[in-house]
């Protein structure tokens, strides 16, 4: 049941307490301030501004969800606050990170998950997602059949990297002097049903 009254606002040790040290097992850094919701949550919207008119981000270190998060719009936390937990499934139209750190459980991503340098970590169990873009970032994430994009060019695994990103992606989402995907045209045209890849470039979906 979606319960999108007002946050309580918990010390971390508090809300770690309340989560069975759910939260100490999972984060790297030390935090202060956490926004807690209790239950599962519906937003409409970008995450981050559909939070702020529930309850105030002021002070806050790490935003907290026990159950279920559902977002109709993106999940996208590059800055170094706030973090992001998640007990429940998770649901949006793309998790993107940043400097923060993001755990999440189960979830479902309409266009893409994407970690953005090396500053944060972003961990989920099994998401489902066409696209997963990772640019030098802790990420540890496991989406079966999803394509797998390494922009940054160290990644032997990737389907495509700097050796084919150019020849296999449309001119519009390439930046051809690094070899790499700009990711805000590359989410754009997924946003408009346009396509990104050009014909017979494959990828895991395609050798599956």
């Amino acid at each position: 049941m979606a319960n999108n009254s007002a946050p309580e606002r918990l010390s971390f040790a508090e809300a770690d307490t309340r989560l069975v040290q759910a939260l100490s097992a999972s984060f790297e850094r030390y935090y202060d301030n956490v926004l807690l919701f209790d239950g599962d949550l519906v937003l409409e919207g970008g995450f981050l501004d559909a939070v702020a008119r529930i309850g105030s981000l002021d002070d806050v270190d790490l935003v907290v969800i026990t159950g279920d998060l559902t977002v109709s719009g993106p999940i996208a936390l590059y800055e170094s606050l706030p973090g992001l937990y998640v007990g429940g499934t998770t649901r949006a139209e793309t998790l993107e990170g940043g400097d923060c750190e993001i755990y999440i459980q189960d979830g479902t991503f309409t266009h893409l998950v994407y970690g953005d340098y090396n500053n944060g970590i972003l961990e989920t169990r099994t998401v489902e997602t066409p696209w997963v873009i990772n640019y030098d970032h802790d990420l540890r994430v496991s989406a079966p059949g999803a394509r797998l994009v390494d922009n940054y060019g160290d990644d032997d695994d990737a389907d495509f990297g700097s050796e084919n990103i150019v020849e296999a992606f449309v001119a519009e989402v390439v930046d051809p002097e690094d070899e790499s995907i700009d990711v805000p045209e590359f989410l754009e045209r997924l946003r408009a049903g346009l396509p990104v890849l050009r014909p017979g470039a494959g990828g895991a979906a395609a050798r599956a």
